[in-house]
């Protein structure tokens, strides 16, 4: 039900997701067949999906399984930019050389009584979806640098920053690899969503058989530092395997509330594997 609900409110993006939707590769996904060359009077449009497995609600030590829709499209013979799994749907408004900047949104599960043990007792956070906008800059044509900043619509309705950057390495035309660093800064308002603890919060956490939790403030500022890393293998000119994994270590109030320092993990994992394909469309 989760992965449907993830997937669905990724549909709900791909207007958004117009320039992100650039495809999935650099240089891995080769465009098929751009006999038009510049200004083809056709799309690549890249269709499918992952599986994934990520924290319950942030701050979890307990996953659940959870899902990324592909969908990338670009006119045929124009630049095709990387998107990685994890980025927030982005639509480019302008683009030249090695820079584009644009609108971008991305939806945050919720945190509810039913999404574990550890929250029995605590306020629920609905969904949240995100709108805001990016910048991406390549330095040198292997490293991909970018900043998301999205306010919160609904649910937490904070503010988040995204500092990424990525190492792109491709040895052979099947292959791609990519590693980079990531930040993650937020609001008072996010992080309080999550991991404040009101005195009602507090005494009813102590009805559900576990300790109860102290009540505590949260500010915000640096939410997570962590790594990410992908790999796409092309099966075929159409057909891509793909994968990712990435870490975060929670930091601030983020790490040192009760929540997190009592029934959760300051370590937080995304796994996932899927598979795309590519083909042309005209209109």
């Amino acid at each position: 039900m989760v992965a449907l609900r993830r997937a669905a409110a990724c549909f709900a993006f791909l207007g958004l997701s117009f320039g992100a939707a650039q495809a999935n590769g650099l240089w891995g996904d080769n465009p098929i067949s751009l006999k038009d060359g510049p200004g083809g009077s056709y799309w690549v449009v890249t269709i499918g999906g992952y599986g994934a497995a990520e924290p319950a609600f942030p701050g979890a030590k307990n996953y659940m399984g959870t899902g990324r829709v592909i969908f990338d499209f670009y006119r045929a013979g124009s630049r095709e930019w990387l998107t990685l799994p994890n980025d927030a749907a982005s639509f480019t408004l302008y683009e030249a050389g090695n820079f584009r900047a644009g609108i971008a949104g991305d939806f945050l599960p919720g945190r509810f009584q039913n999404s574990g043990d550890a929250v029995h007792g605590l306020h629920d956070v609905d969904y949240t979806v995100e709108v805001g906008g990016f910048l991406e800059f390549y330095p040198v044509p292997f490293v991909r640098t970018r900043a998301e900043l999205l306010q919160g619509v609904t649910g937490a309705d904070g503010f988040t920053a995204n500092l990424m950057a990525d190492f792109i390495y491709q040895p052979t035309p099947q292959w791609l690899f990519t590693v980079g660093p990531r930040l993650k800064f937020v609001d008072d308002q996010y992080n309080s969503a999550f991991f404040s603890i009101s005195p009602l919060d507090s005494f009813r956490s102590g009805l559900f058989g576990l300790p109860r939790l102290p009540v505590f403030s949260a500010q915000g500022g640096l939410y997570s530092a962590g790594v990410d890393a992908t790999v796409r293998y092309n099966l075929t000119e159409c057909i891509s395997l793909r994968a990712f994994a990435e870490w975060n270590r929670l930091q601030g109030d983020a790490a040192d509330n009760p929540l997190v320092q009592l029934r959760g993990t300051e370590d937080q994992w995304q796994v996932g594997v899927g598979a795309a394909y590519k083909f042309n469309f005209a209109f």
